[in-house]
């Protein structure tokens, strides 16, 4: 069954759409009006369910309000091709904080040279903070692009709500 969720965080309404047990889409948290339209421009009448996948909404919960957060949770990620999926996964793995270059990006999937290719695929990010494509910029440093609703200010936010998090991880108060 495909259906969407709502979690309240401190950043606004957290939305995703999962299918049996596997996460599909998530968005940046919004209004409770525009997380639900952008869900059925993209999903149609789907359903809402707020018992989803409750480990990934206090996760998301936490990540919000600044806390250090590994995303445990299965992706749906079968339409991807096998290139795709592996720059998924390297992007999966940059440190909450860090960043990566594109380029960087494209050697570590297998693929030497094809940041372009990486950059449309985190352009298409459907699973933005899960697969955290704000962590990735140019090869100068500079962010880059970030399609998002908020554009390089969500960017720049994210990367420093997880500096934060992650100094506050290794130094605790």
């Amino acid at each position: 069954m495909t259906a969407f969720t709502l979690v309240r965080t401190d950043w606004g309404m957290f939305s995703f759409v999962s299918r049996d047990g596997r996460l599909v889409s998530t968005y940046l948290p919004a209004s409770r009006a525009d997380a639900i339209a952008r869900i059925r421009r993209e999903f149609g009448d789907v359903r809402e369910h707020a018992g989803a996948l409750p480990r990934f909404q206090r996760d998301a919960q936490a990540y919000f309000r600044g806390d250090a957060v590994e995303f445990a949770v299965e992706l749906d990620v079968d339409d991807l091709t096998p290139f795709q999926r592996r720059v998924v996964a390297k992007c999966r793995a940059i440190p909450p904080g860090r960043t990566l270059s594109y380029g960087e990006l494209a050697r570590q999937a297998g693929k030497p040279g094809a940041a372009r290719a990486v950059g449309s695929v985190m352009s298409h990010n459907r699973l933005p903070v899960v697969v955290p494509c704000h962590r990735v910029v140019r090869s100068d440093g500079s962010l880059g692009g970030f399609s998002s609703p908020g554009g390089l200010k969500d960017k720049e936010r994210l990367l420093t709500l997880e500096q934060r998090a992650a100094a506050t991880a290794l130094c605790p108060a």
